[in-house]
């Protein structure tokens, strides 16, 4: 028969080929509801899929090198087949996967992240598991075990770029992070977090021999009138950075108490102004549906202001432009020229060093485009 191309099939070949596509087929069913990686990485059960609207829950249950690991967490993805960056969250004492890291991947997944994590031995509301205990709170071995196997995880998806892998937490998730971070630097592109800190003192915090590991971009967030977890622990972090020619960024949030920042939008646009500026999210990939994407061009007041010596201005724009920021003397004259380049779409900042300037009153103007604002600014010595 001439349609027939010569293929003869006997009937054991037939069956055989039969089960083929029956395999396949049930590997692709595997795939679009998101548990195949169960099937890659032993003691890993993943329920529900991870590109729906609430997620997925996983577990991972397993004995490695004397290690017994008993953990719960969730996962989060963005739709489509392609390659992608995650991020590690972790959460702070007596929060949880539910109430911490569940609200951030949804809005990192609008970024185009996978999202990830687990509960900690600090976590509150929820069974701890293993390895560790409530005694082993923040930064410990524990929990940077902990983080560990959500790498492992990852890796395990399948859909992961493992080149663009970020971490970012809150307060003890915070200590975790940068402890993590500083253990494990070469998994990692970028890095934040929020009220945290360097302290040997202190049973949970990050310790100077982990921070001293860090070798990423790493941005840092503490609330001005932080009771909670003190500001110069943070700092302290941010000058130990700076002095090992770590890239870094610290902001400071005049006010807000230790619960007020971490699912702060203002926050949350600048780690993911740093997420792409470092290459872990293109900046291509932001969607025009993105609920933190700037809607308009805007220049924000500086802070602190009055100031001495330093100040960061945050300017946003709804699409990339090309920017100049300049400072100018109540006579017109410009002293300082801070922005003048393509800036990317999101909420951008620039530090401004006045010290060499006398106290007084200053100008700042932005121009992008058609946009041209300016604002006030008090130099106190």
């Amino acid at each position: 028969m001439a349609g027939a191309v010569g293929l003869r099939l006997s009937g054991s070949s037939f069956a055989g080929w039969r089960s083929r596509i029956q395999i396949l087929v049930w590997m692709i069913c595997l795939m679009s509801a998101g548990t195949l990686s169960s099937q890659t990485l032993h003691g890993f059960v993943l329920t529900g899929n991870p590109a729906s609207a609430d997620g997925a829950i996983w577990t991972y249950r397993d004995t490695l090198n004397g290690v017994i690991y008993d953990l719960a967490g969730v996962l989060f993805k963005p739709a489509g087949t392609t390659k992608l960056p995650a991020v590690v969250l972790s959460h702070g004492h007596l929060s949880n996967v539910t109430i911490f890291t569940t609200p951030i991947a949804k809005v990192m997944r609008s970024w185009g992240l996978v999202g990830i994590g687990t509960n900690y031995t600090h976590a509150g509301g929820v069974p701890i598991g293993s390895p560790g205990d409530t005694t082993e709170p923040g930064a410990s071995t524990a929990n940077i075990q902990r983080a560990r196997k959500c790498i492992d995880i990852l890796k395990s998806l399948g859909y992961v770029d493992t080149t663009r892998i970020a971490a970012h937490g809150y307060s003890m998730g915070a200590f975790v992070t940068a402890a993590f971070v500083g253990t494990y630097p070469k998994l990692f592109r970028v890095a934040s977090h929020g009220g945290g800190g360097v302290n040997d003192g202190r049973l949970a915090w990050t310790k100077l021999a982990q921070a001293e590991g860090i070798t990423v971009p790493y941005q840092i967030h503490h609330a001005g009138a932080d009771s909670t977890v003190p500001l110069p622990d943070d700092q302290r972090l941010d000058s130990l950075l700076q002095a090992r020619g770590v890239q870094q960024q610290i902001y400071i949030y005049p006010g807000y108490s230790h619960t007020d920042l971490p699912f702060d939008t203002t926050m949350l646009n600048r780690v993911r102004t740093w997420y792409t500026a470092h290459g872990l999210i293109p900046a291509a990939g932001v969607t025009e549906g993105d609920a933190i994407m700037p809607r308009s061009f805007s220049l924000a007041q500086n802070y602190p202001n009055p100031f001495n010596p330093t100040t960061t201005i945050d300017f946003s724009l709804p699409a990339s432009a090309h920017v100049t920021l300049k400072v100018f003397d109540p006579l017109g004259r410009e002293v300082a020229t801070l922005v003048d380049k393509l800036e990317p779409a999101g909420v951008n900042s620039v530090r401004f060093d006045a010290s060499r300037l006398s106290s007084g009153v200053y100008y700042y103007r932005i121009a992008a485009g058609s946009f041209v604002e300016s604002k006030q600014m008090i130099v106190l010595r």
